[in-house]
């Protein structure tokens, strides 16, 4: 697509481009500092695609209730859209600097965390709910959240992966985590270190919209999807549980064609999956738009463009 190649050079050095329609893949594309099977990291997006959908697994076996406190007030349901009153963000990397246990650190930290707001009042994006849940798998799961998520088998999305591999982000950095916290952590973390590319990313929200749209035989049953991908019923807000909705009005990365009631997420190296399930469509859009310094905003305008372009071209 024009509109990818001519983000190359000044929105991102790399980017994949993997557009499905009617549960098909009907464009897979690279430009720039990229190949086929090039992993990105996927930063944010580890939060709907690993740490949610083994959430969901969770609940669905009755080992992990949305109900269950993360700590006080705080709920698996809160944190998960958003919700929980708790900081969006806080520099553990160097709060922590030193610490024995770091991944066990940053856990206790962000439990300990005065709150921002009353639990359920408000969504206010943060890595910290995330954090909690990562725990809350490890701890329902009985295993480290990496090896739960190599056990479910669902996508070839890796924490930990071979540098080699990789596109490169800020700083010429590469195969390691770019978010702070999370390589503080070892590179394994709730809110964080997922590497695949655009397959991988295509594979898990195949999975996850045939089951939306009642094949029970996915990983995760319909009836667990549907509700994850409900609205929270927070007020003013546009998040579901783990995964966000297209805003109803105004600025959208989605754009301004992608159905109000689709699915997506973002991350903050640059990629993004919007998905309408109804229709069997989504996009992955993988870049290392950090890689140009982390301060730049070309991102914003971009992903609505690709994305009303793609939807115009299907439709």
């Amino acid at each position: 697509m024009e509109i990818l190649e001519g983000g190359v050079g000044g929105v991102f050095p790399a980017a994949q481009l993997l557009v499905a329609d009617e549960g098909r893949e009907v464009l897979e594309v690279h430009v720039g500092d990229c190949q086929e099977g090039t992993l990105f990291d996927l930063a944010s997006l580890t939060k709907p695609l690993c740490t949610t959908t083994l959430v969901m697994r969770l609940v669905q076996d009755g080992r992990l209730s949305l109900d269950e406190e993360l700590r006080e007030g705080v709920t698996v349901r809160l944190a998960l859209c958003h919700a929980g009153g708790l900081p969006w963000w806080q520099p553990f990397f160097q709060l922590l600097a030193g610490a024995a246990d770091p991944r066990r650190a940053v856990i206790d930290a962000a439990r300990a965390a005065p709150l921002d707001g009353t639990p359920g009042a408000l969504a206010v994006y943060s890595d910290l709910d995330f954090l909690l849940l990562g725990d809350a798998v490890e701890r329902a799961g009985g295993a480290r959240l990496d090896d739960q998520w190599r056990a479910l088998g669902l996508s070839a999305a890796r924490f930990l992966p071979e540098p080699a591999r990789c596109a490169p982000t800020e700083g010429g950095l590469r195969g390691q985590v770019h978010d702070d916290n999370a390589r503080f952590m070892g590179g394994v973390a709730g809110h964080a270190g997922l590497f695949g590319d655009a397959a991988a990313v295509s594979t898990i929200a195949a999975e996850l919209v045939a089951a939306w749209q009642g094949d029970a035989g996915r990983a995760v049953q319909p009836e667990v999807v549907r509700r994850f991908w409900s609205p929270s019923g927070v007020p003013g807000s546009s998040w579901c549980l783990g995964w966000d909705r297209p805003a109803a009005a105004g600025y959208s990365s989605a754009g301004d064609a992608w159905p109000r009631d689709g699915v997506g997420h973002t991350g903050f190296t640059g990629t993004s999956l919007w998905i309408a399930p109804a229709r069997g469509r989504w996009v992955v859009l993988l870049t290392n738009r950090v890689a140009l310094g982390r301060g730049g905003e070309a991102i914003r305008a971009f992903r609505p463009r690709l994305h009303d372009a793609v939807w115009a071209a299907l439709s």
